[in-house]
């Protein structure tokens, strides 16, 4: 990953925080190139990982139960505030 240039910084320097990026990817507006730079991010930093693979795994079941519309938000939010609160 050292090799490759992060594609999500902002015009101003910025970096993206790890949530930022993945709510791109989740969201479906990255870049193939953000993509590819998110995977290898996720390779090396487990919190993405876990979180990518929660989120992934509850956009799917919402998708699949609400007839492929969109969720609110305060839907999603409670649900992963549920399973990360079941989890500790």
């Amino acid at each position: 990953m050292a090799n490759l240039s992060n594609p999500f910084l902002q015009t101003d320097g910025k970096k993206p925080t790890c949530m930022e990026m993945l709510q791109s990817i989740l969201d479906g507006v990255a870049t193939p190139e953000q993509k590819v730079y998110f995977k290898q991010h996720m390779d090396h930093c487990m919190p993405c990982y876990k979180e990518y693979n929660l989120d992934m795994a509850i956009k799917e079941l919402l998708q699949s139960k609400c007839c492929g519309g969109d969720c609110p938000e305060d839907l999603v939010a409670q649900i992963k505030a549920k399973i990360k609160s079941s989890a500790a």
